[in-house]
């Protein structure tokens, strides 16, 4: 634990006995917070008891407001690259320091949930456990062939957890059959999952991919600027995006007027054509019969059931203990994965 100085509750690693366990639950009721959070020392302290021939994760619980000791965002990143060990991070309190939580949590290679009293607190302490006792996919890679491609957001895609999916957006050009190949390394030993399918000239079905494209995209050059520190052309860059997509940011706004006032100051309605496009899409889908959206049918990438907490991927249950490398992918989602992307053309702005 962490108020001005870390502590340690009890004595290193202890077996996982129901005896133990009473007495850390009893430890830990018997804490009381004050008004300090040495968040770095506490970590810090957390890194220096981890030992090198264990797998070991950290469990973070914090609001994240570190207002005692180190504070600066780069140090801390630092810090959590100086030992290869996973932190899962779970954010309280409605004053969060989030941008600095899932910063470092994403450079560990691990997750950052928010949880409040009124959330699924068990669930969230299972997922956590989850991701502790399987396998998982890290120095994810995604590769197109066959078409060009760019833009693609998140830039970075790190580490894929059990039951966790990945979602990509971009811009591709040209239309026909394309490969898409999924490299990452399970347990240090390299894997790959590769399908082919049609990407459109055209699809007109879901016009608010190019929207969540933006906010994609603007969410990489926050996180970037927020941890190299503002520039002129970044901030033009999200500002460009924001207002293309009438996303609000830390550089722009919404303001809403009067119908008048738009033709009197030749102001476009950009937004409220976007959005009848929109909801006109979404009737469109709604009058649809159900059918499924997956487009590697005909040369499946993943063929694997999904998971659940008590799935050990044929059907019956299991307990703890990681999985074997080819078990810990079945048992990955990956099943839902989705490639958004939107055709471009020229430099015409999506």
């Amino acid at each position: 634990m962490f108020n001005g100085q870390p502590a340690e509750i009890g004595a290193g690693f202890v077996n996982a006995t129901p005896k133990n366990i009473k007495q850390a639950m009893a430890a830990l009721r018997a804490i009381t917070p004050n008004g300090s959070t040495n968040l770095y020392a506490g970590l810090e302290k957390g890194l220096e008891g981890l030992d090198s021939d264990r797998s070991s994760g950290i469990v973070l619980v914090t609001d994240g407001v570190a207002n005692v000791g180190v504070t600066e965002k780069r140090t801390f990143l630092k810090l959590v690259k100086k030992q290869d060990v996973r932190l899962y991070t779970m954010v309280m309190g409605n004053s969060a320091n989030r941008p600095l939580l899932k910063a470092i949590s994403k450079e560990s290679g691990g997750t950052a949930v928010n949880v409040s009293n009124s959330d699924d607190v068990i669930g969230a302490v299972l997922s956590a456990t989850s991701k502790l006792s399987h396998e998982a996919m890290h120095d994810v890679k995604v590769t197109i062939t066959g078409l060009r491609t760019a833009d693609i957001a998140p830039e970075s895609i790190g580490s894929l957890y059990r039951g966790q999916q990945l979602v990509l957006f971009g811009h591709y050009w040209g239309k026909g059959e394309a490969g898409v190949r999924l490299s990452a390394k399970v347990s240090g030993k390299p894997v790959t999952y590769y399908s082919r399918f049609t990407f459109p000239d055209v699809a007109t079905l879901n016009p608010e991919v190019e929207r969540l494209w933006s906010y994609a995209a603007i969410e990489d050059l926050m996180q970037q600027m927020d941890i190299f520190g503002e520039d002129a052309d970044t901030k033009q860059a999200i500002t460009d995006l924001a207002v293309e997509g009438g996303l609000v940011t830390p550089y722009t706004s919404m303001v809403v007027v009067r119908e008048e006032v738009y033709a009197a100051r030749g102001i476009d309605r950009d937004n409220a054509r976007r959005l009848e496009k929109e909801q006109q899409a979404q009737a469109q889908r709604k009058s649809q019969p159900a059918r499924s959206r997956r487009v590697d049918q005909t040369a499946a990438a993943f063929n694997g059931p999904q998971p659940s907490y008590g799935n050990n991927g044929n059907g019956g249950s299991s307990g703890g203990g990681a999985l074997g490398p080819f078990d810990a992918i079945l048992m990955l989602s990956f099943v839902a994965m989705v490639f958004l992307l939107r055709r471009r053309q020229g430099r015409t702005p999506a």
